[in-house]
């Protein structure tokens, strides 16, 4: 018999964690490891899964956003792996490329990654923003928000690689429909067109250029001041010390004019 892990134990040990009542705004307990919970204050059962849409909601409507700025937001409901259904809250404004803060310097960051160099869409291989955006006046900025909550049945170190994949997904689904209309687009994280970029065995011409995506941060884009200038929001990173609530998926569609 093969030996338990003791962290996957401790990562996956059942706590109760707290959501607001969607029938009377109250806060009520559900155990990770339970589908649903009963509000102390309205004794109305709630399923897991509502009481997440109406996190995301809450979330929506008291999120901050910047003075003058025209900001869409939207809750979506979209289905995991699994068929179940998820929620996730999409904000969209379109700025003029003036407005996007880049630097070489974010460039070079990608250097202390242990991939660096094995993907075609990802520095060095990556042009700057400048290049990319020539002719370009605008930018429809788009970001797309997951709860982290919807993995917390995963193994601690994999939730947030796992809830990054979903959020992403959805995010290239809809890039990939502006670029079908003739749009230039960027999306996040590193390209996944192929499941190994030739890159790897030395290769520089890609395999699928026609579904290559270069992200923002490829392409030497302050994600964190773009996410804070447009939305108001802070981006958030899971590591030793802290648990990201929310993983956000940010994406580009680049045209001409003041408006897409």
């Amino acid at each position: 018999m093969l030996p338990r892990c003791p962290g996957r134990d401790q990562t996956l040990m059942s706590v109760p964690e707290l959501f607001p009542c969607p029938h009377c705004g109250q806060e009520l307990e559900i155990w990770r490891d339970e589908s649903k919970g009963r509000c102390p204050a309205c004794t109305n059962h709630v399923a897991r899964q509502e009481a997440l849409a109406y996190s995301v909601n809450i979330s929506s409507r008291e999120r901050r956003i910047p003075v003058g700025e025209d900001v869409s937001m939207a809750v979506c409901e979209a289905a995991d792996p699994s068929g179940e259904p998820i929620y996730y809250e999409r904000f969209e404004t379109v700025v003029p490329l003036s407005a996007i803060e880049h630097h070489s310097r974010y460039k070079t960051a990608c250097e202390a990654c242990r991939q660096y160099g094995t993907n075609l869409a990802c520095p060095p291989f990556s042009p700057t923003f400048i290049h990319y955006t020539q002719g370009k006046k605008s930018a429809r900025v788009i970001c797309l928000r997951l709860p982290l909550e919807y993995f917390s049945g995963e193994l601690l170190q994999d939730r947030y690689r796992l809830c990054f994949k979903q959020v992403r997904g959805f995010l290239v689904d809809e890039l990939y429909a502006s670029r079908e209309e003739g749009y230039t687009i960027a999306g996040a994280g590193p390209c996944m067109a192929c499941d190994r970029c030739v890159a790897e065995e030395g290769v520089t011409i890609c395999a699928k250029p026609d579904q290559r995506i270069f992200s923002l941060e490829s392409l030497g884009v302050n994600l964190m001041d773009l996410a804070r200038r447009c939305f108001g929001i802070d981006l958030e990173w899971s590591n030793e010390s802290h648990t990201a609530h929310f993983v956000c998926a940010m994406g580009a569609v680049f045209f001409h004019g003041d408006a897409a």
